[in-house]
């Protein structure tokens, strides 16, 4: 009977381990960038070359944003990786010295790639049907 709940522990603690170390990957662009203009648009069409890439430089970091709009003193669209739950909304700013009202979307997202589209993430689910399966061989084997 020990020797089941040391073999429970040991998956347990692999899990939780695989699980912490992924981190969530966004795209991460600036219409703004010299170095891949007309890459970073509102819409990503399949014949852009950004792919997504991991937020590890970002503390904390469990959300993508997509930020379309007025922003360091331009028009355009950033993607970019966040500690914060920025929400999803949409707002029309005057800047100081603007003469139009412009239009700002913030859209924030959970999964990897998901700033330009949504994604699921199935590793939790199986991780906990794999303890359960582990559980129940293990229960049998021992009993």
């Amino acid at each position: 009977m020990l020797l089941y709940w040391k073999i429970l522990v040991h998956l347990v603690t692999l899990t939780l381990l695989i699980e912490c170390s992924l981190a969530i990957r966004c795209y991460q662009c600036s219409g703004t960038d010299n170095d891949s203009l007309f890459q970073c648009n509102e819409f990503l069409s399949k014949d852009v070359d950004l792919e997504p890439q991991s937020c590890d430089d970002v503390y904390g970091a469990k959300y993508c944003v997509k930020h379309t709009g007025r922003f360091e003193g331009g028009i355009g669209t950033k993607r970019f990786c966040s500690s914060l739950d920025l929400g999803n909304y949409c707002n029309f700013v005057k800047q100081p010295g603007d003469i139009l009202n412009y239009r700002t979307c913030i859209y924030t997202c959970t999964g990897d790639g998901c700033n330009p589209s949504s994604k699921t993430y199935p590793l939790g689910i199986f991780s906990i049907v794999t303890i359960a399966g582990f559980t129940t061989l293990l229960r049998t084997c021992f009993t």
